[in-house]
């Protein structure tokens, strides 16, 4: 008889120790440089390890179709607002640009390629083979590694082209709804997660999006719910 296979969960380039490594290897005024572009608040997000059993336990929990994760009847609503306050990026604004052809050509420009390397290649950029860089130059590298390490990561080990809109005009990457997207991936990864794992497909599924802020939103639901618990027996 054939065995059923079932689909092996796989996670994405979700990685707090590349982000991580980043950080730690910026200086006073590196870290001033992106401050002044708006996303000072990334830099506070050394070593938050997120277990990938729970996030994939809250993934399974949330209705991608609400936005909300429901668990025994209570329901905890991801929103822009929520994304904004956990990860403390630019919210309201403009959309991310549709057009990423000058986005990338720019990115490209800048680093002296013909094509898109592998995020590897960025963080190294910023740690290992670190180099002084223009303040925008070096503003794009972090952005990258961010998104696709921490932010908006997916499967593929090179970033991805749906980021690249907002590098045509570095300058205004603040006046971007940049919460309103981060949530749009997660929801949109956990869509496909989950419709994955449903299909009698063999082969594995990914588990993408921020899954530090579904951890994180979890986590301060649960808190609040049992400090209630306390409080009505106490």
């Amino acid at each position: 008889m054939k065995s059923s296979k079932k689909p092996k969960d796989v996670f994405t380039r979700f990685s707090v120790k590349a982000f991580s490594s980043v950080i730690e290897a910026l200086t006073p005024d590196e870290k001033i440089v992106i401050e002044r572009y708006g996303f000072g608040a990334l830099l506070h997000f050394d070593k938050c390890f997120v277990p990938n059993n729970f996030a994939k336990w809250v993934a399974n929990l949330v209705d991608y179709k609400s936005g909300d994760i429901v668990l025994d009847g209570k329901v905890i609503s991801l929103t822009k607002e929520s994304v904004h306050s956990v990860l403390g990026l630019p919210i309201g604004g403009s959309a991310f640009p549709s057009d990423t052809v000058s986005g990338k050509s720019t990115v490209l420009e800048k680093i002296g390629k013909s094509s898109m390397p592998s995020v590897t290649f960025f963080v190294n950029k910023l740690t290992k083979n670190k180099e002084i860089l223009p303040d925008e130059d070096f503003f794009i590298c972090f952005m990258l590694v961010a998104l696709n390490t921490f932010l908006c990561p997916n499967s593929s080990v090179s970033p991805s082209p749906k980021h690249f809109g907002i590098f045509a005009d570095v300058e205004r990457a603040k006046e971007f709804d940049w919460s309103a997207y981060v949530l749009n991936w997660l929801i949109e990864s956990i869509k496909l997660f989950k419709k994955g794992k449903s299909s009698k497909a063999t082969d594995s599924t990914t588990l993408g999006g921020c899954l530090y802020y579904l951890a994180v939103s979890y986590s301060i639901f649960l808190f609040f719910f049992l400090c209630t618990v306390y409080l009505n027996f106490a």
